[in-house]
């Protein structure tokens, strides 16, 4: 691959002067500019290979949430080992039921001690679709995974936040417009639905 015109020029003592903030640092960015231009470049088979495997970690099911599993662990009070296995078993469609809705799916999961006797797993629900208006009967704690949902005032939940409706609260949701959304759930009862 041939280089560009620009590094074989005095351009880069240039853009050292033009962008220091002193003789010193001048010396030092040249030095670093001259360096870096005589890397020779990535071949492009190292380039494919490098994305492929940073395509297929990111495609796979198992660790897609990997950044949230410290938060899940402690979310659903299980290890991090643990964590994985459920989302091993949550990336088969067969272990997944309809929910309340068309457009909701649901997840089961038995969580620790902590989370006992509670209702825990995941939920998606396809973007752009409402959840309807409900009642809370008891506490519902959310940790959003993947996109995201708009509350009755307009504030907006997105991956990494945690959303908690206390008991006997009333509200609707509506799920954002770019991807499904995808929650962690613990909740003491199911909510009761109340309208469109």
């Amino acid at each position: 691959m041939k280089r560009p015109a620009w590094l074989e020029s005095g351009e880069l003592s240039e853009f050292a002067a033009d962008h220091a903030i002193d003789a010193a640092s001048e010396r030092e960015l040249a030095e670093l500019l001259v360096q870096l231009s005589a890397l020779e470049p990535a071949a492009t088979s190292d380039l494919a290979r490098g994305r492929a495997r940073l395509l297929a970690t990111v495609s796979n099911d198992e660790e897609r949430f990997a950044p949230f599993f410290d938060k899940l662990a402690k979310f659903f009070d299980l290890s991090v080992e643990g964590i994985r296995a459920v989302f091993a078993r949550a990336a088969q469609d067969s272990e997944w039921q309809q929910g309340p809705l068309p457009w909701v799916s649901l997840f089961h999961l038995q969580g620790g001690p902590a989370v006992a006797g509670l209702d825990t797993g995941f939920v998606r629900l396809k973007k752009g679709m409402p959840f309807p208006r409900h009642r809370h009967l008891g506490p519902e704690h959310v940790l959003i995974l993947e996109g995201g949902y708009f509350d009755n005032d307009q504030r907006w939940y997105g991956p990494g936040d945690f959303h908690i409706m206390e008991d006997a609260t009333e509200h609707a949701l509506q799920m954002g417009a770019e991807q499904d959304v995808y929650l962690a759930v613990i909740i003491r009862e199911q909510p009761e639905v109340l309208g469109p």
